[in-house]
Protein backbone atom coordinates (compact mmCIF):
# COMPACT_ATOMS: atom_id res chain seq x y z
CA UNK A 1 0.00 0.00 0.00
CA UNK A 2 3.09 2.25 0.21
CA UNK A 3 1.92 3.75 3.50
CA UNK A 4 4.55 6.42 3.92
CA UNK A 5 3.76 6.92 7.60
CA UNK A 6 4.79 3.28 8.13
CA UNK A 7 7.67 3.03 5.66
CA UNK A 8 9.65 6.21 6.13
CA UNK A 9 11.55 7.39 3.06
CA UNK A 10 13.93 9.68 4.94
CA UNK A 11 15.94 7.01 6.79
CA UNK A 12 19.62 7.89 6.98
CA UNK A 13 20.88 4.40 7.88
CA UNK A 14 20.93 0.83 6.59
CA UNK A 15 17.25 -0.16 6.47
CA UNK A 16 18.05 -3.88 6.49
CA UNK A 17 17.59 -3.75 10.29
CA UNK A 18 14.00 -2.54 9.95
CA UNK A 19 12.04 -5.76 9.70
CA UNK A 20 8.78 -3.82 9.60
CA UNK A 21 9.43 -3.03 5.94
CA UNK A 22 9.58 -6.73 5.12
CA UNK A 23 6.40 -8.30 6.52
CA UNK A 24 2.70 -7.78 5.92
CA UNK A 25 2.04 -6.77 9.55
CA UNK A 26 4.85 -4.17 9.54
CA UNK A 27 6.50 -4.34 12.98
CA UNK A 28 3.87 -6.67 14.42
CA UNK A 29 5.09 -10.21 13.74
CA UNK A 30 2.41 -12.76 14.58
CA UNK A 31 1.21 -10.66 17.50
CA UNK A 32 -1.71 -12.87 18.45
CA UNK A 33 0.51 -15.93 18.87
CA UNK A 34 2.89 -14.01 21.12
CA UNK A 35 -0.05 -12.64 23.10
CA UNK A 36 -1.47 -16.13 23.53
CA UNK A 37 1.92 -17.49 24.68
CA UNK A 38 2.35 -14.68 27.21
CA UNK A 39 -1.17 -15.06 28.54
CA UNK A 40 -0.74 -18.83 28.77
CA UNK A 41 2.56 -18.40 30.60
CA UNK A 42 1.57 -15.61 33.01
CA UNK A 43 -2.14 -16.19 33.48
CA UNK A 44 -4.68 -13.37 33.69
CA UNK A 45 -3.33 -11.94 36.96
CA UNK A 46 0.29 -12.11 35.82
CA UNK A 47 -0.56 -10.53 32.51
CA UNK A 48 -2.39 -7.75 34.35
CA UNK A 49 0.72 -7.09 36.45
CA UNK A 50 2.82 -7.04 33.29
CA UNK A 51 0.54 -4.41 31.72
CA UNK A 52 0.47 -2.36 34.94
CA UNK A 53 4.29 -2.33 34.89
CA UNK A 54 4.35 -1.14 31.28
CA UNK A 55 1.81 1.61 32.00
CA UNK A 56 3.86 2.74 35.02
CA UNK A 57 6.98 2.94 32.84
CA UNK A 58 5.13 5.03 30.26
CA UNK A 59 4.00 7.35 33.07
CA UNK A 60 7.59 7.52 34.31
CA UNK A 61 8.82 8.40 30.81
CA UNK A 62 6.24 11.19 30.56
CA UNK A 63 7.33 12.50 33.97
CA UNK A 64 11.00 12.51 32.91
CA UNK A 65 10.18 14.27 29.63
CA UNK A 66 8.24 16.95 31.50
CA UNK A 67 11.11 17.37 33.97
CA UNK A 68 13.40 18.05 30.99
CA UNK A 69 11.06 20.31 29.07
CA UNK A 70 14.03 22.32 27.74
CA UNK A 71 15.25 19.15 25.90
CA UNK A 72 12.01 17.31 25.13
CA UNK A 73 8.51 18.28 24.04
CA UNK A 74 5.71 15.88 24.95
CA UNK A 75 3.29 15.88 22.03
CA UNK A 76 0.31 14.44 23.88
CA UNK A 77 -0.52 12.60 27.07
CA UNK A 78 -0.33 8.91 26.19
CA UNK A 79 -3.42 6.72 26.42
CA UNK A 80 -1.38 3.53 26.60
CA UNK A 81 2.35 2.74 26.33
CA UNK A 82 3.05 4.92 23.26
CA UNK A 83 4.91 8.09 24.25
CA UNK A 84 5.22 10.67 21.47
CA UNK A 85 7.74 13.48 21.75
CA UNK A 86 10.28 15.69 20.01
CA UNK A 87 13.88 16.16 21.01
CA UNK A 88 14.81 19.86 21.18
CA UNK A 89 18.43 20.57 20.23
CA UNK A 90 20.26 23.42 21.94
CA UNK A 91 19.79 25.83 19.02
CA UNK A 92 15.99 25.56 19.31
CA UNK A 93 15.66 25.71 23.09
CA UNK A 94 13.81 28.81 24.17
CA UNK A 95 12.41 29.36 20.66
CA UNK A 96 8.60 29.72 20.77
CA UNK A 97 6.80 26.55 19.71
CA UNK A 98 5.09 26.99 16.35
CA UNK A 99 4.75 25.20 13.00
CA UNK A 100 8.15 26.43 11.82
CA UNK A 101 9.84 25.01 14.92
CA UNK A 102 7.96 21.72 14.48
CA UNK A 103 9.34 21.44 10.94
CA UNK A 104 12.85 21.89 12.32
CA UNK A 105 12.25 19.36 15.10
CA UNK A 106 10.97 16.88 12.50
CA UNK A 107 14.29 17.08 10.63
CA UNK A 108 16.11 16.11 13.82
CA UNK A 109 14.35 12.73 14.16
CA UNK A 110 15.91 10.97 11.13
CA UNK A 111 19.37 12.25 12.05
CA UNK A 112 19.17 11.00 15.63
CA UNK A 113 17.62 7.70 14.48
CA UNK A 114 20.53 7.24 12.08
CA UNK A 115 22.99 7.91 14.89
CA UNK A 116 21.15 5.42 17.12
CA UNK A 117 21.49 2.75 14.46
CA UNK A 118 25.14 3.54 13.76
CA UNK A 119 26.07 3.50 17.44
CA UNK A 120 23.92 0.46 18.17
CA UNK A 121 22.55 1.93 21.39
CA UNK A 122 18.82 2.41 20.70
CA UNK A 123 16.01 1.64 18.30
CA UNK A 124 13.31 4.23 18.90
CA UNK A 125 11.05 4.87 15.94
CA UNK A 126 9.79 8.14 14.55
CA UNK A 127 6.85 9.01 12.32
CA UNK A 128 4.51 11.83 11.34
CA UNK A 129 0.77 11.83 11.89
CA UNK A 130 -2.04 13.72 10.23
CA UNK A 131 -1.36 16.88 12.26
CA UNK A 132 2.38 16.83 12.92
CA UNK A 133 5.64 16.13 11.09
CA UNK A 134 8.11 13.46 12.31
CA UNK A 135 8.27 12.85 16.05
CA UNK A 136 9.73 10.10 18.21
CA UNK A 137 7.33 7.37 19.30
CA UNK A 138 8.62 5.31 22.20
CA UNK A 139 6.74 2.08 22.84
CA UNK A 140 7.60 0.06 25.92
CA UNK A 141 6.50 -3.56 25.60
CA UNK A 142 9.03 -5.62 27.52
CA UNK A 143 8.60 -6.39 31.20
CA UNK A 144 12.41 -6.33 31.45
CA UNK A 145 12.53 -2.56 30.82
CA UNK A 146 13.30 -0.48 33.90
CA UNK A 147 13.21 3.19 34.85
CA UNK A 148 17.00 3.19 34.35
CA UNK A 149 16.42 2.07 30.75
CA UNK A 150 13.98 4.95 30.19
CA UNK A 151 16.54 7.38 31.62
CA UNK A 152 19.23 5.87 29.39
CA UNK A 153 17.02 6.32 26.33
CA UNK A 154 16.36 9.99 27.02
CA UNK A 155 20.00 10.67 27.93
CA UNK A 156 21.19 8.86 24.81
CA UNK A 157 18.86 10.82 22.54
CA UNK A 158 20.22 13.99 24.13
CA UNK A 159 23.81 12.79 23.68
CA UNK A 160 23.23 11.90 20.04
CA UNK A 161 21.63 15.29 19.36
CA UNK A 162 24.15 17.53 21.13
CA UNK A 163 25.52 19.09 17.94
CA UNK A 164 22.24 19.52 16.08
Amino acid sequence: MSAEYLFMTDKLYDISYDTGDKVIQCGRHNDIFKLWLQWRSKGTEGFGKHMDHLMELAEYEVKRIKQQSDKFYLIMEPECVNVSFWYIPKRLRGVPHDAKKEQELAKICPIIKSRMMQSGTLMVGYQPDDRRPNFFRSIISSVAVTEADVDFMLNEIDRLGQDL
